[in-house]
């Protein structure tokens, strides 16, 4: 019970170091403040998860600098291939997304951040720990419980409006790209009608009219459902995508690159052929 009574508050106090370490992190990347977290409260459970498992393990062993530093690169490198994993295979989406950089494992892990977290964690066993320790020992029980509680109450609460918020946001998603797909399959039927009636085009305009009374009708009903879905965001969801920036909420917008594409083509071939 002791064990567990500090770990707890171990986890408490790792979390919201990690969840300010990633708020100053975004502020001087972005020069403005993002409550960076898969939650909403001020903490970012993976870091308290982490610091965690790294003393626990490698602890014992932090007397040797080499040892310390490789089971730390190894236990955190694992921590968040294995979270980003899990949480891409619940809700669908990649949280984090390090595909861009180098010797990178699915987007999920990459070496030049592995090799900060194993930095990171020799800082924190070696000088960071020995004084949370001594807090946690100082610590009333009393007070220790008390916080422990009321943590809890407050973590759980958070972690079940946000997964309510998160399956919300997967709904407009699936309905966005539906959207999405019905517009994409008219703009198939206007690149047709046009590079058919190109050779006899007399104006643009008059090639672009092509398209039906009816389709257009339709075109216009389903953009107007797609700027309503897609636009009118609730809190929760313009939080995560500050949070996550590399994280697509965004449904396929190919038809509209793809009707940009296609005017594009079609003056060209309409200008060749003048």
């Amino acid at each position: 019970m002791p064990e567990l009574y500090s770990n707890m508050l171990y986890f408490m106090i790792y979390a919201f170091f990690g969840w300010c370490l990633e708020v100053v992190y975004q502020a001087l990347e972005h020069g403005r403040f993002i409550n960076r977290g898969f939650l909403n409260g001020p903490y970012c459970p993976i870091y308290g998860f982490g610091v965690i498992l790294v003393t626990g393990a490698l602890e014992p062993l932090k007397g040797n600098l080499i040892i310390l530093f490789t089971g730390s690169v190894i236990l955190t490198s694992a921590l968040e291939l294995l979270t980003g994993f899990v949480l891409e295979k619940i809700f669908h989406m990649q949280w984090w997304d390090y595909s861009k950089e180098r010797l990178n494992v699915g987007g999920y892990i990459c070496l030049k951040f592995s090799l900060l977290w194993g930095v990171a964690c020799i800082v924190t066993v070696r000088l960071i720990h020995p004084a949370v320790e001594s807090f946690v020992a100082s610590l009333p029980h009393f007070l220790g419980m008390t916080a422990i509680t009321v943590f809890l109450i407050g973590f759980t609460s958070d972690m079940i409006v946000t997964v309510a918020a998160i399956v919300h946001i997967r709904q407009r998603i699936t309905l966005i790209n539906d959207i999405s797909s019905q517009m994409r399959k008219i703009s198939d039927k206007t690149g047709e009608h046009i590079f058919d009636a190109v050779e006899t085009a007399k104006s643009k305009k008059d090639e672009l009219d092509e398209l039906s009374e009816a389709q257009k009708a339709k075109f216009n009903e389903l953009r107007a459902k797609y700027k309503a879905a897609y636009e009118n965001k609730g809190y929760y969801m313009k939080r995560i995508e500050k949070a996550f920036p590399k994280l697509s909420f965004d449904a396929d917008n190919s038809f509209r690159q793809q009707l940009s594409k296609l005017k594009e083509e079609f003056n060209s071939h309409i200008n060749n052929k003048h």
